[in-house]
């Protein structure tokens, strides 16, 4: 589960709006960009917002990546609500005017994944697996003649996912599409490793973001607006770390079982079905971890 500080390629999928640890997350995933630890391959979101691609962009933009491919989940009425989707849309530099600009999540993600090297990617979601289960489920089109699960196969080194609570319990993101939750754990064809809710739940991060962050920053404002300037749980920013970083000092990792995912979004670990999921557990303090994602939150724009 360690890995080397090199440049992975990697695909953010996630639910921007309902809470605001997902722009930190996205600020943590540019700022290793920067550092050249990672390369973004695309933004996707899962929710039916309107607004989320153009909040998305705006980040992008502001860290000088605004040619980044977008894709949106294109059903309606899932996840709706935010305190600043709309907001960072229209008061910060843009390249999108809708987010009916934004590509189709499925179609973007057979697009980028036909288009890298075998077992290279990692995809990292830190919202609802609709996105993901739409995905498994897709045939061969312009880009690919495998369906769905056979490019996920091929393309996909890892998927790291902010989900559940382990060994066993109930975790937000889970709940909002337990079905998806239940088909992408059960049928996802690479190593899985999940963040669960009890790691991010402790690395409160953000209030030094309010405090130092410049007035330019939209994940500042995201903060701002969503927190009135106080320290939030870093349940996306830590996965996203994980994923690009590995388990190194920050964690200890359960392997030898597998997650099962019942109808309510409940989640249990189960040591006699030995699949490929891993799950993370403390090792180094809270406070710490917190201090280093602070950090890349921080981190400018290249």
């Amino acid at each position: 589960m360690v890995k080397t500080l090199t440049s992975i390629p990697i695909i953010l999928d996630t639910d921007i709006g309902p809470d605001c640890d997902d722009v930190g997350a996205i600020s943590v995933l540019h700022a290793l960009a920067n550092n050249g630890e990672t390369e973004i391959l695309g933004i996707m979101c899962c929710t039916s917002s309107q607004w989320g691609a153009l909040c998305i962009n705006a980040i992008n933009t502001y860290y000088g990546r605004d040619y980044l491919p977008i894709g949106t989940y294109k059903k309606s009425g899932f996840l709706m609500e935010s305190k600043y989707n709309q907001y960072l849309g229209q008061h910060f530099p843009n390249q999108l005017k809708s987010g009916q600009d934004a590509a189709d999540a499925r179609e973007l993600y057979r697009q980028i994944l036909a288009e890298q090297a075998d077992r290279s990617v990692i995809i990292c979601a830190i919202g609802p697996l609709n996105n993901l289960k739409d995905l498994l489920q897709t045939q061969a089109d312009q880009y690919s003649q495998l369906n769905g699960y056979d490019l996920v196969l091929q393309k996909v080194n890892a998927l790291y996912v902010m989900g559940g609570k382990f060994p066993s319990g109930s975790e937000w993101n889970f709940q909002q599409d337990s079905s998806a939750a239940h088909m992408v754990v059960e049928n996802w064809p690479t190593p899985i490793t999940f963040c669960g809710f009890e790691i991010g739940e402790k690395i409160m991060t953000g209030k030094r973001l309010c405090i130092l962050g410049t007035k330019d920053n939209p994940v500042r404002t995201a903060y701002q607006l969503h927190t009135q300037g106080e320290a939030r749980p870093s349940w996306d920013p830590a996965t996203v770390l994980c994923a690009v970083r590995g388990s190194l000092d920050y964690w200890t990792v359960e392997s030898g079982g597998g997650c099962a995912v019942a109808s309510d979004g409940s989640n249990q670990w189960q040591t006699s079905d030995k699949r490929n999921h891993h799950y993370l557990k403390e090792r180094m303090v809270p406070s710490k971890l917190a201090a280093i994602i602070e950090e890349l939150m921080l981190q400018p724009p290249m």
